[in-house]
């Protein structure tokens, strides 16, 4: 299924060919494998965007409305604010999760 590491140096190798001295029969240094990145990433996720906005007070919401007063009229409609908020950004978990799209099968063994 995939390529085969065994023989080709560590994964985690620092050396360089030209420091170990593997040449190949014209004299040009062989390559080195290279670290498959999937290797390199964690299954767990720490951080998400957040999804709510600040607005001038402190306060937090998806969304915030003002109370606008028709003229004419003792009527007062809602309408959507727009402006002067700010994104929330980066909200951390209190518990790490699970990567959606991370290849790791779960397994729990089955006690009788």
């Amino acid at each position: 299924m995939g390529a085969s590491w065994s023989g080709k140096g560590s994964w985690f190798s620092s050396t360089s060919p030209a420091k170990e001295g593997k040449t190949t029969t014209n004299g040009q240094y062989q390559k080195q494998p290279r670290l498959d990145p999937r290797r390199l990433a964690s299954q767990f996720v720490y951080t998400r965007k957040g999804s709510m906005y600040f607005d001038e007070d402190g306060d937090i919401a998806h969304e915030f409305y003002e109370e606008v007063k028709v003229e004419n009229s003792q009527t007062t409609t809602m309408r959507r604010k727009l402006g002067n908020l700010r994104p929330q950004g980066t909200v951390y978990y209190p518990n790490p999760r699970l990567h959606v799209d991370f290849p790791i099968p779960m397994y729990s063994p089955i006690e009788k």
